[in-house]
């Protein structure tokens, strides 16, 4: 099976068109959403739509739950409390339905996918050092857990002796001997310091990973931003990718 595998598009209808043209053009038997489909981005219903018809699974991430009032917002920050109480406005009651309905952590094939980690998903905690990692390898039994929330690829490895290790290649050819905690990085809103839409491939015949960038029209989703009353720190962060 090939696998497309996407997260955090936060509502950013430009970024997950270009990335759901790039998949077709590679071709997968699979799409597979992390969560955050809405937040932030200025098209949150469109981009419910879209991932209603394109992905095969999709997950809850906090901001899915945020403007449906399932979790205390008091501890985002100002622009994000400002984008959720606008989308909770904003949100259908079709794209409430779908959104309710979201499960938080699944097994396929040999791996697990979670929106924020493996370890009490619906706290919504990071991983981002190697601790964080350590803490996680023991919540999932498969061989790879694919997260997003952070909106930064990485790619953490286990070995049998208990040691991790930040992985910089890429593409990433899965070991038997090694487990591990891929990132596959933000559709809508990149922190990486890189403003390109990022996502990843996964084929379980031949054990590859491959995190892939592509561009998008920035210009118009910070004019939708800003057209939409929203922040105007979440239409400048686009173009920084941060």
């Amino acid at each position: 099976m090939k696998y497309a595998i996407i997260s955090d598009i936060h509502g950013n209808y430009e970024a997950l068109e270009s990335v759901l043209m790039e998949i077709d053009r590679h071709g997968v038997d699979s799409i597979l959403c992390l969560g955050d489909v809405v937040g932030y981005g200025p098209n949150p219903n469109e981009c419910v739509a879209l991932i209603r018809e394109r992905a095969e699974v999709t997950l809850a991430g906090n901001h899915d739950h945020a403007p449906l009032g399932r979790m205390d917002i008091s501890y985002f920050n100002p622009w994000a409390r400002s984008a959720i109480e606008w989308t909770r406005k904003e949100l259908t009651q079709s794209s409430i339905d779908f959104l309710l309905e979201l499960p938080l952590k699944i097994d396929r094939d040999d791996f697990t996918i979670v929106h924020s980690t493996p370890l009490e998903p619906a706290d919504w905690n990071y991983i981002i050092t190697i601790g964080d990692a350590v803490k996680n390898f023991p919540e999932f039994s498969t061989r790879v857990c694919f997260i997003g929330h952070s909106h930064v690829p990485m790619a953490i490895s286990l070995n049998e002796g208990d040691d991790c290790r930040v992985l910089k290649e890429n593409p990433i050819v899965i070991s038997e001997d090694l487990r591990y905690i891929i990132n596959v990085g933000s559709v809508g809103q990149p922190r990486d310091l890189n403003p390109l839409s990022s996502f990843a491939f996964y084929d379980t015949s031949d054990k590859k990973y491959e995190l892939v960038r592509v561009e998008y029209d920035i210009a118009k989703t910070q004019r939708k931003i800003r057209q939409s009353k929203l922040p105007d720190f979440l239409a400048e962060r686009l173009e920084l990718g941060q």
